[in-house]
């Protein structure tokens, strides 16, 4: 369900100019990362737009079987929803740095569509000041706190060192950069990095020492590497049994690991019942989260006292501005 519902950046330029038309609302932002796809709306017909965005994402995921698996927030618990997913608190991955970006996007995307109204504008520069507070006054990003570093993490647990490891990139974007920087932290052996896109590959494998290759290529050349880690923006999997199989022959009995952060999966899921292959995708690495969570037990406390505070200061400001009355949202210095 989660992959059907996820929007690509091409899907957010057909859909964002029409969906305040499409949701009855004033303001909308779309939210698509890796881990979750959300719609934040402000309406004068809240009634309506809950009804509209219902439907929409039924007709997306083509099946009313994906109601049961939502959540809708409102007033106060959706601001407070917001600041937690700014802030890294509703990560898989707690603490994770890459969505205070993503929210900026997924922002700035509805703004320059005119999507926005000003109590989104508000609500959603404040979620960003929320966003880099908790980042400053807390440790909550400490250690590895990305899908990215946690799949590393993962690679390590099943090679133990990967300085004799060769290890192949399907993707060249934000995701796929990252877990090249942390692959060459641990200085692996060699980098393969391969995208749709051929120069974009180069420019990635220029950065990190790696090799590009084109797309084909790298499918054809999956008997060199010992783990593939995958995260392209394909709509479907680009990996299948047939072809994993026909590799394996080749690799004559070495194991081969996949590791896929992409959303949609990147690898299909019968590709795990080869002997010697082994799938990770991105609900896998919940072990290593679990680990992440515990050691940061009390950040994430200092975290929502942060959240919880500036949720309700907005509350106070929200309520004051809609009985007319003069009341200002205030920023730390240096955090606007």
């Amino acid at each position: 369900m989660r992959e059907r519902l996820s929007f690509s950046r091409a899907d957010l330029g057909a859909v964002l100019p029409e969906l305040n038309r499409t949701l009855s609302a004033e303001g909308t932002v779309l939210l698509s990362t890796c881990n979750r796809t959300e719609l934040y709306l402000s309406s004068e017909n809240p009634g309506a737009a809950r009804k509209r965005t219902l439907d929409l994402i039924i007709h997306r995921a083509k099946s009313d079987a994906v109601e049961p698996l939502l959540y809708i927030k409102e007033e106060t618990a959706a601001v407070h929803h917001l600041f937690r997913v700014a802030s890294g608190l509703d990560s898989m991955v707690v603490g994770e740095q890459e969505i205070l970006g993503q929210v900026k996007q997924a922002y700035q995307s509805a703004h320059s569509a005119g999507c926005t109204d000003k109590w989104i504008n508000v609500l959603f520069q404040r979620s960003l000041y929320v966003g880099k507070r908790v980042r400053t006054e807390t440790g909550l990003s400490l250690g590895p706190a990305s899908v990215a570093s946690v799949a590393v993490a993962l690679a390590e647990r099943i090679f133990g060192e990967l300085k004799q490891r060769e290890v192949m990139i399907l993707g060249a974007g934000k995701m796929a950069e990252l877990t090249a920087k942390h692959l060459l932290s641990q200085k692996v052996r060699s980098i393969l990095v391969s995208n749709r896109t051929f120069e974009r590959a180069c420019e990635l494998a220029r950065q990190f020492h790696g090799s590009a290759l084109h797309f084909d290529d790298a499918l054809e050349q999956m008997d060199r590497p010992d783990i593939v880690i995958c995260s392209t923006a394909a709509p479907h999997p680009v990996i299948n049994p047939e072809h994993v199989a026909r590799i394996m022959q080749r690799r004559k009995g070495r194991s081969l690991f996949f590791i896929d952060i992409a959303m949609p999966r990147d690898v299909h899921p019968d590709v795990h019942r080869l002997d010697n292959v082994y799938v990770y995708n991105i609900d896998d690495l919940q072990s290593i989260v679990a680990e992440n969570i515990a050691r940061r037990s009390g950040e994430i406390s200092q975290a929502e006292r942060i959240i919880h505070e500036k949720s309700d200061e907005f509350s106070r400001w929200l309520a004051a501005h809609r009985a007319g009355q003069s009341h200002s949202l205030k920023h730390a210095p240096g955090l606007q």
